[in-house]
């Protein structure tokens, strides 16, 4: 039974704070957070380069909190009721559905957009676009790249293309440890295709990070039940979009790229707060889950071909400033592309880990700003790139 929820419905549970985790925050906040402003201004200084100082604060600053605040209260900031989006300017009034929330017993999310032609029949859309966030699979929230999304959705309506977009709210690591987000995106997108009839030629799969990780996780599970002869078989997705894929879930480990790459200081930074991660995630995971899913850098013979689980449109992008992800995210293509899958690969110059979400979060505010209808071609211009990669899908020009 799957039930729609009115909004502001909210229904993970709020993390419960512990008094040493009441008290690492503060530690964190009034000794090294301020110690985190100071070098970034030292840096900075010395160069003249004051024009980049903010962007070096607030980077450095996310960098200390990752690394330092407790995941309790990472995860309570990353809660996201939908109220910005419903009271902002462009979407208050607006004549399609906006962050409905669904809850079933075996997973949850939300109906981003829905057009109203389509608002009870969801299978009749031209698209439906299953998307899964990131995070690390430790914080995020299916609403946190809704602006992106919602960006994608009105591209695709304006060439007369009916669309939906699901978001999956997966429980966080450490609530629930690996393979539970699995059980749950599974769950979703028997949902999606069995109970909603979806035409899997009309399903499309996009995600970052970790979000990307899960898809390719969801890939394998959908082709290792075709393998054995499962009776409760799913339909592979026409497309998948992985943004900066987190596909070795050990990126500082034996068998990462990145482990033989001299880096910088900020990734030098970075990679204590995803080794934190990391450890989190992987913690009491069973060695059979992951040999098939924890390093998709890696061949598996068990696993089988990529040309086999991957969908015949599979998009993958990288930045050359994520050392972290990006060689693990080479290897991977160049395994599948090995076995005979088409992918797309697009490498972006001087581009950090997902790269568009950064870029649009900086856009966010001028985007939720405007009258729905008006668009700037120079906002949040990775995902404006991305729309007209699915609209090309949907008129068959890739």
């Amino acid at each position: 039974m799957v039930n729609v929820i009115q909004p502001g419905g909210h229904g993970r549970g709020t993390p419960i704070l512990s008094a040493w985790d009441i008290c690492s925050a503060l530690v964190t906040l009034v000794v090294y957070a301020p110690l985190s402003v100071l070098t970034s201004i030292c840096h900075i200084g010395w160069f003249f380069q004051w024009s980049n100082l903010g962007e070096q604060i607030s980077h450095d600053l996310l960098l200390c909190l990752g690394r330092y605040l407790p995941v309790s209260v990472i995860q309570r900031a990353s809660d996201n009721d939908g109220n910005r989006l419903r009271q902002s300017h462009r979407y208050a009034n607006a004549p399609f559905q906006l962050a409905e929330r669904v809850q079933s017993s075996g997973f949850a999310g939300y109906w981003l957009y829905r057009h109203l032609s389509i608002e009870s029949r969801p299978h009749d859309a031209d698209l439906v676009l299953f998307h899964l966030h990131g995070g690390g699979y430790v914080m995020g929230h299916p609403l946190d790249n809704a602006p992106e999304l919602l960006l994608v959705a009105e591209a695709l309506s304006r060439r007369n293309h009916t669309v939906a977009v699901f978001s999956l709210e997966y429980t966080l690591v450490p609530n629930a440890p690996l393979p539970a987000q699995l059980y749950q995106t599974v769950a979703a997108y028997t949902w999606l295709t069995n109970e909603l009839n979806v035409d899997p030629s009309k399903l499309y799969l996009i995600g970052e990070s970790a979000g990307g990780h899960l898809i390719i996780s969801l890939l394998v599970a959908i082709h290792q039940r075709i393998a054995r002869h499962q009776p409760s078989v799913l339909p592979k997705p026409a497309a998948a979009f992985l943004i900066s894929p987190w596909v070795n879930l050990n990126p500082c480990g034996p068998y990462a790229r990145a482990k033989d790459q001299t880096l910088d200081p900020r990734s030098a930074t970075f990679k204590h707060v995803l080794e934190r991660f990391s450890i989190l995630v992987r913690h009491d995971v069973a060695p059979e889950h992951s040999e098939l899913y924890g390093n998709f850098a890696f061949p598996a013979s068990e696993r089988g071909s990529w040309k086999d689980i991957l969908p015949t449109r599979t998009w993958v992008s990288a930045g050359t400033a994520e050392p972290l992800f990006r060689f693990d995210i080479e290897e991977f293509v160049e395994s599948a592309r090995r076995d005979g899958a088409e992918v797309r690969f697009e490498l972006a110059e001087g581009k950090v880990h997902v790269w568009q979400s950064v870029e649009a979060r900086e856009h966010e505010k001028d985007f939720l700003a405007l009258f729905l209808g008006r668009d700037n071609m120079e906002l949040m211009p990775g995902y404006q790139h991305i729309a007209e990669l699915i609209c090309s899908c949907l008129e068959g020009r890739s």
